[in-house]
């Protein structure tokens, strides 16, 4: 058996090696975009910042690639997919014929078409040759504009200043991070990050980017201008699909698929970020790894459970603060309670929400003391009833609890 697949990312990757892992002898070819093997794209902010440089960032040097027999193809994007034919063409027009596909091709960076979004000084942050077209301009400019107040955004605001930059960020939603945190948690955050000296902009809608041929700034729609030689966006992603339009493989947001990652179309499967299951496009790592298992299993005829249902939760560190957001953070329904605690001071935030003796959702801010735990306990529904409100204290024995419920 030979598998290819289109894309280099975490998902991608993961699901190569967990393939070759369950069959030594697949044939497994890999085409990306980029010139690079797969990198950590959470740290492309502090390439931005010129911490560290691209190279430092990359997940497995090239001879690991060579050890586990993966071929991979950089710098040769794929143009279209033809499930008919069992063929996709690169962009060079060049055709290469398929046994088993995989649709690991991520997302792009979404720009709202509002006016002045081609002028130079305009990025978004996607790609490690974005981080560094996005260096190259801090360099040259003394003020810049993030619109988005999303995790790369704040993280490469972080960065700017670091190398200099004053940082102005624009959130059109009425807090940060609205789906990852509740309005006490976004407050707690957006302190910390003002303190950095990012001055923060919450709950404002923007018309356009001011500017003839170069960027100045951002207009708001109240007709104030947020000034700025360097405008970021970081106003989300969409799954990228393009090269399936007329393949025969079904397109939503993302690619349709099964539990098993498997689309309409036997032999082509997709997983990570251009996936859809159920309806959802997640777009997080944990996702993406359960869906790059799930695949492999797929593909390599594994019998074994496959990971369909993923309790979203993220372990970030923001501006060099610790965040963690797992499951439901506000509670909406009927029997829900919150246990709390708080100390500002030292920028700690921390809330379960339990319904029905079980969390089923959990805030941390400032601390990393229990979340790997409290991802677990989320998952498999532990009943908390009997430490009440200790369950949210800093110093909580989660590791015990853990292992005396399960």
């Amino acid at each position: 058996m030979k598998v290819h697949i289109i894309g280099n990312g975490v998902a991608g990757v993961t699901a190569a090696r967990w393939i070759r892992e369950h069959d030594p002898d697949c044939g497994i070819e890999i085409y990306a975009r980029e010139p690079y093997h797969y990198y950590y794209r959470l740290r492309l902010p502090e390439v931005v910042a010129g911490e560290i440089d691209i190279d430092e960032i990359v997940a497995n040097p090239p001879d690991w690639y060579d050890s586990h027999r993966i071929d991979v193809h950089l710098s040769t994007p794929v143009a279209s997919v033809d499930a008919g034919e069992r063929t996709f063409t690169l962009e060079d027009g060049s055709t290469v014929p398929y046994e088993t596909l995989l649709i690991a091709s991520g997302a792009d960076p979404f720009i709202p078409p509002v006016d002045g979004v081609d002028r130079a000084g305009v990025f978004a942050l996607r790609t490690a040759d974005d981080a560094i077209a996005i260096r190259d301009r801090a360099r040259r400019s003394q003020r810049a504009v993030i619109v988005g107040g999303g995790l790369l955004g704040l993280e490469a605001a972080r960065g700017l200043v670091a190398s200099g930059v004053e940082v102005q960020v624009l959130e059109t939603a009425p807090r940060l991070l609205p789906r990852q945190l509740d309005d006490r948690g976004a407050h707690v955050l957006a302190t910390e990050i003002e303190r950095l000296g990012i001055k923060l902009h919450i709950g404002v809608k923007m018309s356009g980017v001011t500017g003839n041929g170069e960027a100045t700034g951002v207009a708001l729609d109240d007709g104030t201008e947020v000034p700025g030689e360097l405008v970021l966006f970081s106003t989300g992603v969409r799954c990228t699909t393009d090269l399936l339009k007329g393949s025969g493989v079904d397109v939503n947001r993302g690619v349709v698929v099964d539990c098993g990652m498997r689309t309409n179309v036997p032999g082509v499967y997709a997983a990570g970020d251009v996936a859809e299951y159920e309806e959802r496009v997640w777009g997080i790592i944990p996702v993406a790894l359960a869906q790059a298992d799930s695949a492999a299993k797929t593909i390599t005829g594994d019998a074994s459970e496959k990971v369909c249902e993923v309790t979203p939760h993220n372990t970030l560190k923001i501006t060099g603060i610790d965040v963690f957001s797992a499951g439901t953070v506000t509670c909406e329904a009927e029997g829900c309670r919150e246990y709390v605690e708080e100390d500002l001071a030292n920028c700690l935030y921390r809330k379960i929400l339990v319904r029905g003796g079980k969390p089923i959702g959990a805030i941390v801010i400032g601390s990393r003391n229990g979340v790997r735990q409290l991802a677990q306990m989320i998952e498999h529904g532990v009943d908390v009833r009997k430490w009440g409100d200790a369950i949210a204290r800093d110093d909580f024995d989660y590791d015990g609890a853990l292992k005396a419920a399960v």
